[in-house]
């Protein structure tokens, strides 16, 4: 036993960053009159985890961000952040995870009822995940999850969400990489009114060549509501993700994602958003590279809860090229310049926004 525990101590790795960003955004509050100029400055520290112990793991990513704007001071926020998984294994075939997570981010200005108050969302996640191999290629799987998302403040179509689920499933995986699972999920939440969340999910990955991988699911969803039955939906939402490795220094990576969220107004139940991305990156050296994105996508108001149906559609647009260069090995600096827009069917709700972001990264 005392050689085990040496032998995880001598395999412990602790490592800790430090960074500061510096971002000039020129429509802070994304709107299409009289757009407002804002400057954030940002500093994180945080540490990165991992210890192997015998046929266990645990890994932890934790940080701590404080953000201050130079004009709307009442933006100014710090927030905890940190995402736990312990890798555990009872025996070679039984295995699985426990993970736990938090984030804290703000809401974008145009999806707050009031966009002139900061309002921040904190986003937890704890799952236990547990997977069994049968023998050959194939596995069964189960799991349980909670999740919740508080607001600051009203959002707009959306509220607070607390929700437990279980989950079921079966997977076959071959050595070549390839495989393809399955899970049906049942979720019991609360937003506004309970409902019940019912998922059935098909995910593959697919090893084209040594070079090329395609990775994806679709889900089935169904979600209703107790006391608002007039809010329920359904529809299928999904992912495709194909990365490509050109060359040594070059790859690809293209996508496509369908994203369906509970949005309860007046004209909609839920909204479905479709988005294309397209990320080519060029490792121009051993401490150089270049990373562009460009990302496209359609939001459309769906359902009718009250008799009369939302038209609402908005094009997304989103481009960004970001250069970064590693002048010592534990620096390391970058500059992204990036444009986002929104044009909307709903007057006066487009808008344009270009924001250029310094950013500095010191490990240690």
């Amino acid at each position: 036993m005392g050689s085990t525990g040496a032998m995880a101590q001598s395999q412990d790795l602790v490592k800790w960053r430090a960074s500061a960003n510096v971002q000039n955004n020129n429509n802070f509050f994304n709107t299409n009159t009289a757009p407002v100029s804002e400057r954030l400055t940002s500093e994180t520290l945080g540490v990165n985890l991992s210890i192997p112990y015998s046929l266990q793991r645990f890994e932890l990513d934790a940080s701590v961000v404080a953000s201050q704007y130079q004009s709307n001071t009442n933006f100014d926020n710090t927030g905890t952040n940190y995402n736990g998984t312990w890798f555990w294994s009872f025996t070679p075939e039984l295995h699985g995870t426990v993970t736990s997570s938090r984030a804290e981010t703000l809401v974008a200005a145009n999806d707050s009822v009031d966009r002139t108050l900061r309002n921040k969302t904190t986003a937890q996640n704890n799952a236990i995940a547990a997977a069994y191999d049968l023998g050959g290629p194939w596995q069964v799987t189960a799991g349980v999850v909670n999740t919740s998302t508080i607001n600051e403040r009203a959002v707009i179509g959306q509220s607070d969400n607390h929700a437990t689920g279980a989950n079921a499933g079966v997977r076959y995986v071959l050595g070549s990489g390839n495989s393809l699972a399955y899970f049906h999920q049942v979720s019991n939440g609360d937003s506004n009114t309970d409902y019940v969340l019912t998922t059935d999910d098909v995910a593959v990955v697919w090893v084209l060549s040594g070079n090329t991988t395609l990775n994806g699911h679709v889900a089935s969803v169904n979600q209703k509501f107790g006391a608002t039955p007039q809010f329920d939906f359904s529809g299928t939402s999904g992912a495709a993700n194909l990365v490509w490795r050109l060359t040594g220094k070059t790859s690809l990576t293209a996508g496509w994602q369908r994203d369906l969220v509970s949005y309860q107004t007046l004209g909609s139940t839920h909204t479905q958003t479709d988005y294309f991305t397209i990320a080519p990156v060029w490792q121009i050296s051993p401490v150089t590279s270049v990373r562009a994105q460009y990302r496209t996508g359609t939001l459309d108001d769906k359902g009718n809860p009250y008799g009369t149906a939302s038209s609402r559609q908005d094009r997304l647009q989103d481009t960004s090229l970001s250069f970064s260069w590693q002048p010592y090995q534990k620096l390391s600096l970058s500059a992204t310049i990036a444009q986002t827009s929104r044009s909307s069917t709903v007057a006066n709700t487009d808008f344009t926004a270009q924001l250029l972001t310094l950013g500095a990264v010191f490990s240690f």
